[in-house]
């Protein structure tokens, strides 16, 4: 493994934490709370054991909004990054463990294995139909990637 750790930070950078590798898995999420939260086609997600999460700093900045009895997701307070969700406790029908945090892999500076599989995928976005078919470009440039 290149790194031990990865930080990870909102859009702002008010909040950062970091992690300690390993991670338990990354998965591609395509659930409608998942698509919601993010305002996007899927999130990919990772997890760690509550021990091996930190923050450095803005842990009083965080948001927490609770979409159940059972979770809750982290936003910045300043500028509205949704980067984590726990499990209070158990009985969520898809099993979240509340001995784990849970973080938006795309917040992370460093991973540790590449994503391994896409999850409620039967809710997946129309978004994504054809996604491999359409022309492919460098940055928001008209030069095309083949």
């Amino acid at each position: 493994m290149k790194n031990r750790f990865a930080t990870g930070r909102c859009f702002c950078g008010e909040i950062e934490f970091r992690i300690t590798f390993p991670t338990d898995f990354l998965a591609h999420c395509h659930c409608q709370s998942c698509r919601r939260s993010h305002a996007a086609a899927f999130v990919t997600w990772t997890s760690v054991p509550l021990e091996r999460f930190e923050f450095i700093k803005g842990e009083n900045d965080i948001a927490w909004y609770r979409s159940s009895e059972f979770i809750l997701w982290g936003f910045c307070g300043k500028c509205g990054s949704s980067m984590l969700y726990r499990a209070e406790r158990e009985g969520h029908p898809e099993n979240p463990r509340p001995d784990r945090m849970y973080i938006s892999a795309g917040c992370l500076d460093a991973l540790d294995r590449s994503p391994e599989s896409h999850v409620s995928f039967e809710e997946h976005s129309k978004l994504l139909d054809g996604f491999s078919e359409i022309p492919k470009y460098r940055g928001k440039t008209d030069k095309k990637i083949d």
